[in-house]
């Protein structure tokens, strides 16, 4: 029972910090290193009789938490994404039951709340559900949405320099535009990330590595 204490610890961990990333798109780092601090010793105390087995997904984790940071530093994702990765890496880098790392569960199992979000941001700059328009990653919508629909409120701009991904869109898409409200600037969907994440953990929590390993043995019997 007491293997289930990091992975339920980190779950409510993730959940409010999707809260916070929903509400602002900010999380605190020194809420990370609280996280980490508080559930260091429940980790330690679950996977203690098992630490050489539990090092080996630790380090499995860390290899995506690096190549985090290095999209973090070409401005590909946010701060707080990489440290949500090293947080899941340290707390709970496995999950009872299941082969595959906690981490790389959760990332797979957010492309699902990902691409719900994907569309439904789509359908605001499509003008409604229209799959040529939707497949898009890029969109031409007017710098007054950006700037007064809340809807809008954090798309990624271009061309307003900087990084898309730690400016104010508002302050972005007025320098993309020149000023001009009813100009078309090229935005994309802001996702909140810490939240699809959260969603995904959940969801490996609940399935585990099941369905994966299932495919895999069926795609191997294709072959």
């Amino acid at each position: 029972m007491i293997e289930w204490l990091p992975p339920v610890y980190t779950l409510l961990v993730l959940g409010y910090a999707a809260l916070l990333d929903v509400k602002s798109r900010e999380v605190p780092p020194a809420y990370w290193a609280l996280a980490i601090a508080v559930g260091l010793p429940i980790s330690l105390a679950a996977y203690w009789g098992e630490l050489a087995y539990t090092l080996i997904y630790h380090l499995s984790s860390l290899a995506v938490v690096l190549v985090a940071y290095a999209m973090y530093r070409l401005c590909l994702i946010g701060g707080a994404d990489v440290l949500a990765f090293l947080t899941l890496s340290i707390l709970a880098p496995r999950l009872p039951g299941s082969l595959v790392p906690a981490l790389y569960l959760a990332i797979l199992y957010s492309a699902i709340p990902g691409l719900a979000y994907h569309v439904y941001s789509a359908t605001l700059a499509c003008g409604g559900l229209r799959l040529g328009c939707i497949a898009r990653h890029k969109f031409k919508v007017k710098a007054r949405l950006i700037v007064e629909d809340p809807r809008f409120r954090w798309w990624l701009v271009e061309g307003g320099g900087g990084c898309s991904i730690e400016g104010d869109p508002r302050q972005l898409a007025l320098r993309a535009s020149g000023g001009d409200l009813e100009s078309y600037i090229t935005a994309s969907p802001g996702h909140p990330y810490i939240a699809h994440l959260a969603v995904g953990y959940a969801l490996a929590l609940l399935v585990g590595d099941e369905p994966l390993i299932r495919l895999a043995l069926a795609i191997a019997q294709l072959l």
